[in-house]
């Protein structure tokens, strides 16, 4: 027989897997309970396979766009929340913002402490955050 080529466990898995992301908006945990499998299989997927990392976050780029349409129309109907929201966290450069004075204990001053650290050990601990999936690399 030819052509009759059955997928793998782990294909099978990776399907499992991305639909269950899907079904539960990007969020992990729900996912992996939906999909029968840990949370660590899963963030193990999102390492090892592009294709789960990414479906994981278009899944969470479209409950932005989800919340930020449901934000527009709550604008558009009055809502002065969502009005004062958008304006302090969108409307900064317009002067929109909110006066933030920080002082130390008693309103003195705020005591600042320097700390050295092994720069090998952040590079290795940036490391396993990188392979996890916890933090990304962006280009900003």
């Amino acid at each position: 027989m030819t052509g009759n080529v059955l997928p793998t466990k782990k294909e099978t898995t990776k399907a499992r897997i991305i639909k269950a992301l899907t079904e539960s908006s990007g969020f992990i945990t729900v996912a992996a309970a939906r999909a029968g499998v840990t949370y660590t299989t899963m963030k193990r997927y999102m390492i090892e396979y592009p294709t789960v990392r990414i479906a994981a976050q278009e899944c969470k780029e479209r409950l932005l766009d989800l919340a930020e349409s449901q934000l527009l129309k709550n604008i558009k109907e009055g809502d002065n929340t969502a009005i004062i929201f958008y304006l302090k966290t969108q409307g900064k450069h317009r002067g929109y913002v909110e006066r933030i004075e920080a002082t130390g204990k008693d309103g003195g001053p705020i005591q600042t402490r320097t700390v050295n650290v092994d720069a090998n050990i952040v590079t290795e601990a940036l490391r396993i955050l990188l392979e996890l999936g916890a933090i990304e690399v962006t280009e900003d």
